[in-house]
């Protein structure tokens, strides 16, 4: 009789968790066609993988999903215009990378992160490179307005303006946005897609069911030798741009933005660690100002920098005194 009672709870749990699946692959699906929300189109999924406690299964039923929806938008409506197998492989990596960041395996959360944020861009570049994406197409449409918007605001005189249009191309303006993307653009862009719906996902979780908290940046710590591979790579950045080795330069910058990276998160973790100790109003003071200094140009450079620094000046001086007893694993 208790086993009956045993095996018809365990049935209905699965029933339920197989539900949750659905739903949330059907919600990230949709959240890809919806304007600015498609920024968290990783959500539910993250989502399900917390409360169903089903790793692989949300991500490949959203993967499929997206995949069916994609395939009929193209084949019945007309829908996109880049290379359609190329763009089922870069949101199934999105899935499956998110799913792996989520609890992938017994991996550190750092390395989990930085190993799907290499696979995600990787696509991405492709995708974006592919005949037909018509991504390039648009930067070029986008930095010739700029350009012209940039010389028509110059308040200079007709020969300085010449002068000017000659120095601001929109091929430079191209030219220079495509350096970007290659040396670490595309790379920031899939980690910050990554960092903010794990956030989200796990913020519901730990309010809708009490489960899934974390000491998020505040108990974040760089792996060990990740100052030694910044310097690496700094030193290769300076050697390839010597001797012209464009391709390894590229990888060393990638390399170098992902150390940045990593200790952007250590300084970050730094900051809340001090504000945790402090008053409530203290901290909501400092989150506010915090918040404007980011959004004000040229001063959330200085404020990314020193927090940049801080993380880097942790592997020398203790600034988050260690708890006794065994070290926990960090997560990013």
């Amino acid at each position: 009789m208790i086993d009956a009672e045993v095996t018809e709870e365990t049935d209905v749990r699965k029933k339920s968790s197989l539900v949750v699946i659905i739903v949330c692959a059907f919600l990230s699906v949709a959240l890809t066609k919806v304007g600015f929300l498609s920024l968290f189109f990783l959500v539910p999924v993250g989502y399900a993988v917390l409360v169903c406690n089903s790793l692989w299964l949300p991500s490949l039923a959203a993967a499929s999903l997206n995949a069916v929806l994609l395939i009929i938008l193209r084949l019945f409506f007309r829908g996109g215009a880049g290379n359609l197998p190329l763009e089922i492989l870069y949101f199934t990596t999105l899935f499956m990378g998110f799913a792996f960041i989520m609890g992938g395996s017994h991996l550190r959360g750092a390395y989990r992160f930085v190993l799907a944020s290499a696979a995600g861009t990787v696509v991405f570049l492709i995708y974006i490179s592919s005949s037909g994406s018509g991504f390039y197409s648009s930067l070029n449409e986008m930095s010739q307005m700029l350009t012209q918007v940039f010389v028509n605001s110059a308040n200079v005189d007709p020969a300085r303006r010449s002068l000017l249009q000659q120095m601001i191309t929109p091929e430079g303006a191209l030219e220079m946005i495509k350096n970007l993307i290659l040396r670490g653009g595309a790379l920031i862009s899939v980690s910050f897609v990554f960092f903010i719906n794990r956030q989200i996902a796990i913020s519901i979780v730990s309010v809708i069911k009490k489960q899934g908290k974390d000491r998020g940046l505040t108990g974040f710590f760089a792996p060990s030798v990740t100052i030694w591979v910044l310097s690496g790579a700094l030193v290769v950045i300076f050697l390839t741009r010597m001797f012209r080795v464009q391709t390894i330069e590229i990888m060393a910058w990638n390399v170098l933005v992902i150390c940045a990276i990593l200790f952007l998160a250590q300084g970050a973790g730094i900051v809340l660690h001090f504000l945790a100790r402090r008053t409530y109003v203290f901290r909501f003071i400092s989150v506010v100002l915090v918040v404007m200094a980011i959004l004000s140009p040229g001063i959330n450079m200085i404020a990314v920098s020193a927090i940049l620094l801080l993380g880097i000046a942790e592997n020398w001086l203790p600034l988050r005194a260690p708890k006794k007893g065994p070290a926990s694993t960090p997560e990013p």
